[in-house]
């Protein structure tokens, strides 16, 4: 019989696709039931009137039908934790979905520091074909009844405690991106008791490389006018068409700035770093204080495991830190 469902929700840019591709196959002791495509057709596409949680149920059956004995299987799609673009909306309602779904699985739950995930959140959005500058991406609701960027999204607290309370505080466990890029075994180690996979013993070598994909914040600019002029989800209708991004002159001039001299001379600009951290300073202390509250029902909280200190001390202090290593 196979182990209980580990669900992983996101959030979006920390590390998903790296444990998607890399940390939950079978040689680490996971099996994946379901992907983007099962998530957004099931749970997240229907329309609140028309929702219906037997259509994800028979997928997740028939999924944990076929994995083998002592795996883990796993459903990790970031879509559930809400799209940053547009304020996180409805996450709260995924969460009640999922409850109703599978009201015995073990949640996961992923998070990185502010300050890095909204820089990478608005690179992430250029490669989305995305055109606004960082200033008016970041300024919220564009008008009443039109969702924007909205910080609380990023208040962890707020969506972490929603779960806690459905699923209960001992199913829910959060990983931090930095304490992967710190430790990588410990904090997969940690994961894979909560998850009750015995078969996990540490990270493979294949499978340990992280990456960071984004363009150079220098190249905002100059990347985010290219835009203009290519079809893309953001932009399916520019007035001149020159090839669809992330293709096309968005993928050129992107390589040739992210190459010297351009690297060399241009390396220290970061307008998009910059403005969020004047912007947002102190915007999310009391959101980790309270998330660091919460997260002592867990005991695998920690940024540096030599140490044998519970995470949730180092927590408050630490979440605020920007750490590059998955994008």
């Amino acid at each position: 019989m196979a182990e209980r469902l580990l669900l992983h929700i996101g959030y979006h840019k920390t590390a998903t696709s790296w444990m998607q591709q890399h940390l939950f196959v079978p040689e680490h002791g996971y099996v994946q039931i379901a992907h983007h495509p099962e998530v957004w057709r099931h749970v997240v596409a229907p329309h609140g009137l028309l929702f219906d949680p037997a259509g994800m149920q028979e997928v997740i059956r028939d999924g944990m039908a076929a994995v083998p004995e002592g795996k883990v299987p796993v459903i990790s799609s970031e879509i559930l934790s809400g799209h940053p673009f547009f304020g996180g909306m409805a996450s709260d309602d995924y969460a009640r979905r999922l409850k109703a779904i599978a009201p015995d699985a073990r949640i996961l739950i992923s998070v990185r520091s502010q300050q890095s995930i909204l820089t990478s959140v608005y690179m992430q959005y250029l490669l989305r074909g995305g055109t606004m500058s960082p200033q008016l991406f970041f300024a919220g609701d564009p008008e009443l009844g039109f969702h924007g960027f909205r910080p609380e999204h990023f208040e962890y607290h707020r969506l972490i405690g929603l779960y806690q309370q459905l699923f209960g505080a001992e199913n829910v466990h959060m990983i931090t991106q930095e304490s992967l890029v710190s430790d990588m075994d410990g904090a997969a180690r940690r994961l894979a008791r909560f998850a009750g996979n015995a078969e996990f013993d540490s990270v493979l070598p294949t499978r340990r490389a992280g990456y960071a994909p984004s363009y150079p914040e220098y190249a905002v600019p100059i990347l985010r006018r290219i835009n203009k002029f290519q079809k893309s989800v953001l932009t399916p209708a520019p007035i001149i068409g020159i090839g669809e991004t992330p293709k096309g002159l968005y993928r050129i001039f992107g390589y040739i700035l992210r190459r010297p001299p351009f690297a060399w001379l241009m390396k220290d600009l970061r307008p998009v770093s910059r403005h969020v951290e004047q912007t947002f300073k102190g915007r999310f202390d009391a959101s980790n204080r309270k998330l660091a509250e919460i997260a002592g029902c867990y005991t695998s909280f920690n940024h540096n495991a030599t140490n044998g200190a519970p995470e949730n001390e180092h927590l408050g202090r630490r979440i605020g830190r920007r750490v590059q290593l998955f994008d």
